[in-house]
């Protein structure tokens, strides 16, 4: 993405999230030309919790891999899901230049929380419970297709509990290369320098976690054959 394209979107970004406040959540994710990607600039990011320079989510990466992108401009009103299970309504513009090729993307995280609670209680001042239950259940039933996650450390701690780590527990080569597994799912090593924190959060050597990803690699190579 050119510098006056960023500076545009950059600008609609905070000209937007001032109009409209601090439960709309505004994430603008860059591709870079080597094919990786970093979250170039964000409004309200203490929503999600995510921070600059942050990776794109795996619905994100398959909405790019899939080309949604050359038949759609946008998706939007999907249910995105936040650190702690808490439910965003979300929504992507596919950034693309002249040529129609991907730039980037710009995502709105929508904190609908306070407009159920407003809905719910028009329906407690009507007595309307039965109403109540039924809109209740189905926000219950609403199942996020988007996991934001926030910086590396806390998308460590969704795949180990921090306390077992705390701990200074060993864990067996099975789980280190399983969570390493999950790591590179969660894009975790699409984002520059994290192989240095990965390896100090977790007790381990660089080396290894190298290790642990190029058998990794090969698994998934053996797989596809």
């Amino acid at each position: 993405m050119d510098k006056e394209l960023f500076r545009h979107y950059r600008n609609i970004m905070n000209y937007f999230g001032a109009i409209l406040g601090p439960n709309y959540e505004f994430v603008l994710h860059v591709l870079d030309p080597d094919g990786g990607s970093h979250i170039g600039h964000i409004v309200n990011g203490e929503l999600s919790g995510r921070t600059l320079n942050g990776p794109l989510t795996n619905y994100a990466k398959k909405l790019i891999s899939e080309k949604v992108y050359l038949e759609k401009d946008h998706i939007v009103d999907y249910v995105g899901e936040g650190p702690r299970g808490k439910k965003f309504r979300s929504s992507t513009l596919f950034i693309k230049d002249s040529e129609g090729q991907l730039q980037g993307l710009l995502c709105i995280n929508i904190d609908v929380d306070v407009y159920r609670k407003v809905a719910k209680d028009v329906l407690k001042l009507a007595n309307l419970s039965i109403d109540i239950e039924q809109f209740e259940m189905k926000t219950e039933q609403e199942q996020p297709v988007e996991k934001l996650h926030d910086n590396v450390r806390n998308i460590i701690y969704t795949v180990i509990d921090k306390d077992i780590l705390d701990s200074g527990a060993q864990l067996s080569p099975e789980q280190k290369k399983l969570a390493i597994s999950k790591f590179k799912e969660y894009g975790v090593f699409d984002i520059k320098g994290t192989i240095n924190e990965v390896a100090d959060i977790m007790g381990m050597s660089e080396s290894s976690v190298y290790r642990y990803l190029q058998l990794i690699s090969r698994d998934h190579a053996t797989k596809s054959r």
